[in-house]
């Protein structure tokens, strides 16, 4: 889920408009500015958060589209389940996902995220590259974020389903790793054809 942000509690978008109010007391910014993933990613590295607009429909129904986001630093752990921002390989877009997974191969830490809506699919990436938590709908405080206890029984039993495939996939992912397979054009097929069958299959 592609998304626009806001910046120090500076509400920013990424490759969209940012605009927020001046609040006594507070450090809110007005500005119409742009602020591109990268410039995002700086914000959060400097321990600021964003608000996030969500413009896509990954995460739906439990994220719509239009949704404002509070998202922090993503320090610490993460754990499967967390709502977390993404930057693309590219440092083209960011992504607005849940964590289905997490694994090591070596040194290497890596992520297997993926939205909530039915027909996303998942994807892999490097520990760095979630560069925030999401923790609030700001406009919304009484709304509370869709985290894995507050999900209905179908939602729930879609994540566990995904979660068990995105273990499966990383399985395959560290053998391929140790036999020197991983640039292989033959394993980038298989591994694309596996998350097509695993979004048919899982859901």
């Amino acid at each position: 889920m592609p998304v626009p942000a806001r910046a120090p509690e500076l509400p920013a978008r990424s490759a969209a408009g940012v605009s927020d109010r001046r609040r006594i007391g507070e450090r809110r910014y007005t500005a119409p500015v742009n602020l591109r993933p990268q410039a995002v990613r700086m914000v959060l590295a400097h321990g600021l958060p964003v608000v996030i607009e969500v413009v896509a429909e990954s995460m739906t129904p439990s994220i719509e589209r239009g949704a404002k986001v509070k998202v922090e630093p993503a320090t610490g752990d993460l754990h499967a389940g967390d709502i977390v921002l993404v930057l693309t390989d590219d440092g083209a877009e960011l992504l607005l996902h849940r964590v289905m997974h997490l694994f090591s191969e070596g040194e290497a830490r890596y992520v297997i995220h993926q939205g909530d809506a039915p027909r996303s699919i998942f994807a892999t990436c490097l520990r760095a590259a979630v560069v925030g938590r999401a923790v609030a709908f700001p406009h919304t405080p009484s709304r509370p974020l869709p985290t894995l206890d507050r999900l209905d029984p179908r939602a729930l039993a879609r994540f566990q389903r995904r979660r068990r495939a995105s273990a499966l996939y990383s399985l395959g992912h560290r053998m391929t790793g140790s036999l020197h397979l991983g640039d292989r054009a033959l394993t980038r097929r298989l591994a694309r054809v596996y998350r097509a069958v695993a979004r048919k299959v899982v859901g």
